[in-house]
């Protein structure tokens, strides 16, 4: 098969696969991701659903990413719009269940899921997202990645917290799931297609 269909194919099943897991957190009401727990209080706030919000905060941080000079790709469009239109599109077909076991079980399986979409798509190397942009822009003004993500994650948790968002045990379980998960997805799932000249690749 071409490889850029490969790519390509990579990317867009990626991108729905993070999308479905964001909305098993929101299902799961115990508490969702940093960064989702700003989309929801903006949700709240804004009166608008958290897929709208998702895709709405992209668009403007792809605009900040562009100007700081970080390297984006073809992924990085698509990434704004189609994680955030999964989210309103599970969200609208599926009730939120009332027995705590499945909860538990969605709240396990959405960081899964983000962490197998996030491999998928990054894997492709045509594009980081925008929220990986912002990571690797404080990294070229001197921070290193780890210290650009931990302020990244902790800032928007803490803002999204103070606005109301929703937070909680989940949270923590997203927080300490998604990095080993995503990791070894990556040793043991992905087929190592080499990254296409000029992209440039980081861990998300």
């Amino acid at each position: 098969m071409n490889e850029a269909i490969i790519r390509g194919s990579a990317v867009l099943s990626g991108l729905v696969l993070f999308g479905i897991g964001v909305a098993l957190m929101f299902l799961a009401d115990l508490g969702v991701g940093s960064w989702d727990v700003l989309h929801d209080a903006l949700a709240g706030l804004l009166d608008r659903r958290p897929g709208t919000v998702i895709v709405g905060l992209g668009v403007f941080l792809l605009g900040v990413v562009v100007l700081a000079r970080q390297p984006i790709g073809p992924g990085t469009a698509v990434n704004v719009l189609i994680i955030g239109s999964t989210v309103n599109l599970v969200l609208a077909v599926l009730e939120p269940p009332g027995a705590l076991g499945v909860r538990l079980v969605l709240m396990v399986a959405g960081p899964l899921l983000v962490a197998f979409g996030s491999m998928l798509y990054i894997g492709a190397g045509i594009g980081i997202g925008v929220r990986d942009g912002i990571m690797t822009a404080l990294a070229d003004a001197g921070l290193s990645l780890r210290t650009a993500r931990t302020l990244l994650e902790v800032t928007v948790l803490v803002l999204g917290g103070l606005l109301g968002g929703s937070w909680g045990i989940g949270t923590l379980v997203f927080a300490l799931l998604v990095g080993p998960a995503l990791q070894f997805f990556r040793d043991h799932v992905w087929g190592g297609l080499p990254e296409p000249p000029g992209v440039v690749y980081r861990r998300s």
